[in-house]
């Protein structure tokens, strides 16, 4: 169709995205990252290791402070990839490589991690004053309160039963006719998650909200069959 209309133009391929385009808007968005990390007077930094779902390993580095206006500011400053074991060594080396890049070591950057050992490690042969994350404190101090035994049965229990209408087709539109019924909001169960302390908070006041539907649903004849347990819950209890 291009050709028809103008032979003349040359439709930009895929060669002049990458060696041209891509290249210069790094560049532009660099210098300005530069810029403004030149204006503030300290930086905090992020580091965090992770891995993608194709099991490829990475490092993230952001550089967080606060302008003049005292507005926060957070730039990503890279994400490698970490071929090598992620050890305290290892990690080190990353972060002393990001603060020389982006020429940082001026503003006396602290690292914020979370209480992993080799992240502790990192910032102690890096040199930089370390700070912990304070949402991983608070959650490593609530797991310990939920592991105590009659907490973690009950969470059990409670888990156990919202897996079993994720997973079942029979029991979800079981929990849906009786909520319905029952005149409740159709809302699903929420499963807790270990890394957020706050999920389960979250499972159990739903779970609560929709005590009244699930436990119909739970009664039902096509449930009775699939999740036999609760009845035995109910005649411990």
């Amino acid at each position: 169709m291009l050709t028809t209309l103008e032979p003349r133009y040359e439709i930009p391929s895929r060669r002049h995205f990458t060696d041209k385009v891509i290249p210069a808007l790094y560049a532009d968005t660099r210098a300005k990252v530069e810029g403004a990390l030149r204006s503030a007077k300290r930086v905090a930094l992020t580091c965090d290791g992770w891995t993608s779902r194709a099991t490829e390993s990475f490092v993230t580095i952001t550089a967080h402070f606060i302008d003049d206006n005292w507005d926060a500011q957070s730039y990503v400053l890279q994400t490698r990839a970490m071929n090598d074991s992620h050890t305290g060594a290892h990690m080190a080396e990353v972060l002393k490589t990001a603060v020389d890049e982006w020429k940082l070591t001026e503003k006396e950057p602290a690292v914020v991690t979370d209480n992993a050992a080799n992240m502790s490690v990192a910032v102690e042969i890096a040199g930089y004053p370390h700070v912990r994350c304070f949402a991983h404190v608070l959650n490593l101090a609530v797991q310990r309160a939920l592991k105590l035994p009659n907490v973690a049965r009950l969470l059990g229990r409670i888990r156990r039963i919202c897996t079993f209408f994720h997973r079942s087709t029979s029991a979800a539109e079981a929990l849906k006719r009786n909520q319905k019924m029952l005149g409740l909001p159709h809302h699903k169960l929420i499963t807790d998650v270990v890394v957020r302390w706050n999920s389960a908070y979250e499972m159990i006041s739903r779970f609560l909200e929709q005590q009244p539907a699930v436990t119909a649903a739970l009664l039902s004849p096509e449930c009775k069959v699939l999740f036999p347990d609760f009845l035995v819950w109910i005649n411990k209890e």
